[in-house]
């Protein structure tokens, strides 16, 4: 099984030089039957067919009806009847009701994939008395939001056994919660649903004089998770319980320098203020400094060209959170802010991995590194790079660190690092994992969340660094996709780079 869905995953990754240009008003949607009862599947059908006619009335709009064990979708166009589409609709959930768990799983695979593979906004439906869950079904799922989110399908999943539910169970209320869709158990509302998951564009938009945007802030803050708790539940939009760093980064370029010529040396003064703030805006951590830098006046232009980091562990309970920093230069008086979202990382039971994120090496003639510990892989010191941004067609080094905090039980994790552009992969390499995770004859000299942590005598965490060595790219956005597997789990990491003329 697990063979299958690399297979497609593969397929869709070397399929998709093949997209066409998107328009904006294209749209898609990908019908799904899942198992239901003869009751259900009568009350779900007409309306779904409904819905689906009235999708087809829209501008640049396709629909497609898929079924389980079948490997071609059946097109519905726009000139259909009503009633022909009904009648379709009928005879899908009728062949779908017998169907298995895996048969199903492996469907909505092949259903994603081809929602994926569609220009303009993606819509997946599934309708279904939604199966139970278990581990199995949880993984896949899991899978199943990576991708989707990866290419920004919205699934939206009726419930026709719920119908008097607000709430359905949670591995298929977060499959659409994650994924910006919708679970209900009322088909009739997904004629409506439709246009809220994917609105139609307003008259007017593409001529409308572009508005500038704000200024962007020349420090940055990031919270970095090291290991969010796994819950098999709650609300995606949620972070922890979680522990990690709060990372801020400022260019020394910023702040000025007080220069001594008779003796020959530089000084500046600044001040850095760390905050989490929870949903009511209430602050939840605080860690604050006042740092002096000095040095010798020659070496001021290489102290220009560096970057002042302060770094600080933290823990939070579960809850919705925003990263603030502000950074004050006490020679000049002038301050600098920043601000965005905490993002909750997904993990797996006894299987996790930490935020990924760019480094570099740190030079002790330009940079300063505030922190309780030094954050650094085999001996070498690392500096985050909170904004990273890449010269276009200049060879470079490009790291990636990250934490593996792998099941000491199971096999030995497999990792990969993909280069995407505009959603195509450009460059792929296989990752090697070196550590074994039963050997404990050698401890790791690298300081992660403070010491190395043990369990049941072994250790519990790799720290790693990936490294792509005279990397060239031209200019544009770009992602580094981390994928790690180890046996039948999967988890993936995305950070996002720019390349710049």
């Amino acid at each position: 099984m697990q063979k299958r869905f690399y297979a497609f995953l593969f397929a869709f990754l070397t399929a998709a030089v093949c997209r066409a240009p998107v328009r904006a008003e294209d749209r898609s949607l990908v019908i799904l039957f899942g198992p239901t009862t003869v009751e259900h599947a009568q009350q779900a059908a007409p309306a779904a067919a409904a819905a689906a006619h009235n999708w087809l009335k829209l501008p640049g709009a396709t629909a497609e009806l898929r079924r389980a064990g079948v490997a071609d979708s059946q097109v519905l166009t726009r000139f259909m009847p009503p009633k022909d589409i009904e009648l379709v609709f009928l005879d899908a959930a009728k062949s779908s009701r017998g169907i298995d768990l895996d048969s199903f799983l492996n469907a909505l695979d092949k259903a994603s994939y081809a929602s994926g593979h569609h220009p303009g906004q993606r819509v997946l439906v599934l309708i279904q008395d939604s199966p139970p869950a278990s581990d199995e079904l949880n993984n896949r799922l899991l899978q199943t939001i990576e991708f989707c989110r990866s290419n920004a399908v919205h699934v939206m999943v009726i419930d026709a056994s719920a119908a008097n539910a607000k709430e359905g169970s949670d591995s298929w209320e977060k499959l659409a919660s994650s994924t910006g869709g919708t679970w209900t158990g009322d088909p009739k509302a997904l004629d409506a649903n439709l246009l809220i998951v994917a609105p139609l564009e307003k008259a007017g938009t593409g001529a409308a004089t572009p508005v500038a945007a704000a200024p962007s802030s020349p420090i940055h803050a990031h919270f970095v998770n090291m290991r969010e708790q796994w819950t098999g539940a709650g609300i995606v939009s949620d972070i922890g319980p979680a522990h990690g760093w709060m990372i801020v980064e400022a260019p020394f370029s910023l702040l000025q320098f007080d220069q001594n010529d008779r003796a020959g040396t530089y000084q500046a003064r600044a001040r850095i203020t760390s905050t989490v703030k929870n949903a009511d805006g209430k602050v939840a951590w605080e860690a604050k400094k006042e740092v002096t830098i000095k040095g010798p006046l020659r070496r001021l232009p290489e102290r220009h060209a560096g970057n002042l980091y302060f770094l600080r562990e933290l823990q939070l309970p579960g809850g919705q959170y925003t990263a603030n920093a502000l950074v004050e230069d006490l020679v000049s008086n002038k301050s600098w802010t920043y601000s965005e979202p905490l993002k909750r990382r997904e993990n797996l039971p006894g299987f996790s991995v930490s935020g990924a994120m760019f480094v570099r090496t740190l030079k002790d003639s330009a940079d300063r590194f505030e922190a309780d510990q030094v954050l650094s892989y085999e001996g070498r010191a690392l500096a985050p790079l909170l904004d990273p941004v890449f010269h276009a067609d200049v060879p470079f080094e490009m790291g990636l660190y990250f934490i593996v905090y792998p099941d000491v039980r199971g096999a030995q994790p497999e990792m990969s690092l993909e280069i995407l552009r505009n959603g195509q992969v450009v460059q792929r390499t296989q990752l090697l994992f070196k550590d074994k995770i039963h050997d404990t004859a050698q401890d790791s000299q690298d300081i992660g969340t403070g010491a190395m942590a043990k369990m049941g005598g072994e250790k519990s965490q790799f720290p790693y660094l990936a490294r792509i060595s005279d990397a060239v790219f031209s200019a544009g956005e770009y992602e580094a996709r981390l994928t790690v597997r180890q046996g039948r789990q999967t988890i993936t990491r995305s950070e996002p780079f720019r390349v710049v003329p």
